[in-house]
């Protein structure tokens, strides 16, 4: 069993798919927000066999893990606390981008002005796109799940392809949560008829992609404009009609563009990467 748990693919698919499924399973009839918790159990998990769930050293992995693992309780929680839609929006952009710093602060502040100026504007137009484009999506299960598994996966793919096997297999393993959830939907749905549409709901699909991107452009190989088209999913997600009443075909047409963009810059960036290295 310690051999089958240690394989990658075991990490970063088998084990976080079948702990969101069974976890939505369980929770779609008491709540409206089972996909968060779903997607939170199956990271914890994932979590804790891809890299421990120690705090010490708090390296720069170690800061996106906790950072990630914070944005689930702040999903599900904050409402009840802040219900105004508004501010949630407000406190979504400013928290993603306080997380950002918080993380890479250490590079930022080795950077040069112009350096630094463009990561600050590249991070604050991520962290937006991201957010406006899920808060579009936010009331259709389909959309949301569909744009969350294909960006999440685009991250994973290209973070993987330009070295980063770590990074790539948290945000694989995210997508990978996320599927389980989406097919639990396909499934049996949810009981309260929709997901919670309330605007901090998205911030993991805004706040996870956007770390473990940036991650993976500081730290790796991944070519910063391979950033933009994946940010672009869940804008050509939510372009789909949604027209159908089969949850399973809703389903399928809401993934299909990410899924595409996702794996064409993957395939990009694996050719871009093989190219540089000269063989």
């Amino acid at each position: 069993m310690e051999q089958l748990l240690s394989r990658p693919e075991i990490q970063s698919a088998v084990v976080p798919f079948l702990i969101a499924l069974v976890v939505y399973l369980g929770l779609q009839k008491l709540t409206a927000t089972a996909w968060l918790w779903a997607l939170l159990a199956a990271f914890l998990g994932s979590a804790a066999l891809i890299n421990g769930l120690t705090l010490t050293p708090l390296t720069g992995t170690r800061k996106i893990i906790l950072l990630i693992i914070a944005s689930f309780f702040t999903a599900t929680l904050l409402p009840w606390v802040m219900p105004n839609r508004n501010l949630q929006r407000r406190f979504t952009t400013i928290a993603s981008q306080i997380a950002l710093l918080w993380v890479f602060w250490a590079v930022l502040t080795r950077m040069d002005s112009a350096a630094m100026v463009l990561f600050l504007v590249g991070t604050i137009s991520l962290v937006l796109v991201l957010e406006w484009s899920f808060v579009r999506v936010a009331e259709q299960p389909a959309q949301l799940h569909g744009a969350g598994v294909s960006l999440l996966l685009g991250v994973g793919l290209s973070t993987t392809v330009a070295a980063s096997a770590l990074l790539g297999q948290l945000a694989l393993a995210l997508a990978a949560a996320s599927g389980g959830a989406f097919l639990g939907w396909v499934l049996i749905g949810n009981a309260r008829g929709q997901t919670a549409s309330q605007p901090v709901t998205v911030i993991p699909y805004v706040l996870a992609p956007a770390l473990l991107g940036v991650a993976a452009v500081i730290f790796a190989r991944l070519p910063w404009y391979a950033l933009v088209p994946l940010a672009l999913i869940p804008f050509a997600v939510s372009l789909v009609p949604q027209k159908t009443e089969s949850r399973f075909l809703h389903a399928l047409l809401s993934s299909l563009p990410g899924l595409v963009i996702a794996i064409a810059v993957a395939l990009f960036v694996w050719q871009s990467s093989d190219s540089a290295s000269g063989y």
